[in-house]
C-alpha cells in the first residue's frame, strides 16, 4: 500500500513544478481517507498512479525529475512514467490517451492536466478479486458511474504494456468538475516487447454530454459494460 505522506511530498515535488495542481494533488491525498468510497481497494493496492496530460512530454524537466527520488522510469514517444519509493508513480502522456480526444471539443481543461487517478491491483487472490468484484457495487451505492473494461480473454492494452482488467469510476461531480476518473487495474502488468499504436483508450464519462460522438472508428479493443448510478 503507497505511504500517504510520501506520496504527499512526492505529489508537492510536481506542483512546485507547475505540472499538477494543488487542488488535483489533493484528489490523490483524498484516497487515503476513511470515507473514500474504495477505501478498501487502497489497502490492497500495489501502487497509485497519477496520468496527466501535457503538450510534449518531450519538454518536461526530465533531469530535474530523475533528481527527486525516482526510483524507476519508463520512456516512449509521448510517454514518460516516473516511480518513486512512495507508491506513487506519476506519468506524463501528450497525444490522445481518452475517448474523449477522439472528440472536437470534448476537452476542455488546459495543459497541463490530470487526466485519471490509478489504484494498481496487481495480486491475484481470492481476496483481491473480492475486492476488485466489489468495486461496481460500491460505486453504484455512492454515487459514482462505473465502465468495466477488459476480462481474462481480452486483456485492456497500453501503448506500452497491458492488464487483465480494469473498472473506471467517475466521481459524482460533472465531467467538467472537480473531480476525476479513477482506474482499478486488476492483475499483473504485462511489459509489451514494442510500442504498440494500438491501444484501448479510458472510456469516455458516460454522463458526458458529447458521450454519443465516441466516433465509431474508435475500434476498442477490450469490451466495455457500462453501469450508471441510479443515485439521485
Amino acid at each position: 500500500m503507497p505511504e500517504q505522506s510520501s506520496a504527499a511530498a512526492t505529489l508537492r515535488f510536481f506542483t512546485e513544478l507547475g505540472l499538477i495542481s494543488a487542488d488535483e494533488a489533493a484528489l490523490v491525498d483524498e484516497l487515503f481517507t476513511a470515507d473514500f468510497p474504495f477505501a478498501a481497494a487502497i489497502g490492497i493496492a500495489e501502487s497509485v498512479h497519477v496520468q496527466v496530460k501535457v503538450a510534449d512530454v518531450h519538454a518536461l524537466p526530465h533531469d530535474k525529475i530523475l533528481a527527486g527520488d525516482v526510483s524507476a522510469q519508463r520512456d516512449a514517444p509521448n510517454f514518460r512514467k516516473y516511480g518513486f519509493p512512495s507508491g506513487i508513480a506519476v506519468i506524463f502522456t501528450s497525444g490522445a490517451i481518452a475517448e474523449e480526444d477522439l472528440i472536437p471539443g470534448a476537452v476542455t481543461r488546459p495543459l497541463p492536466f490530470v487526466d485519471h487517478l490509478g489504484i494498481d491491483l496487481r495480486e491475484d487472490s481470492l481476496d483481491s478479486r473480492a475486492v476488485y468484484a466489489d468495486i461496481r457495487d460500491r460505486a453504484v451505492a455512492a454515487g459514482w458511474r462505473h465502465v468495466r473494461q477488459g476480462g481474462p480473454q481480452a486483456p485492456v492494452r497500453g501503448c506500452q504494456c497491458e492488464v487483465s482488467e480494469k473498472s473506471w469510476v467517475y466521481p459524482p461531480d460533472s465531467p467538467h468538475g472537480r473531480g476525476r476518473p479513477i482506474e482499478f487495474a486488476f492483475g499483473e502488468l504485462e511489459l509489451l516487447s514494442s510500442t504498440d499504436t494500438n491501444c484501448d483508450y479510458r472510456p469516455i464519462d458516460p454522463a458526458h454530454p458529447l458521450a454519443r460522438l465516441v466516433p465509431k472508428t474508435n475500434q476498442v479493443r477490450a469490451p466495455q459494460t457500462v453501469t450508471l448510478s441510479t443515485r439521485r
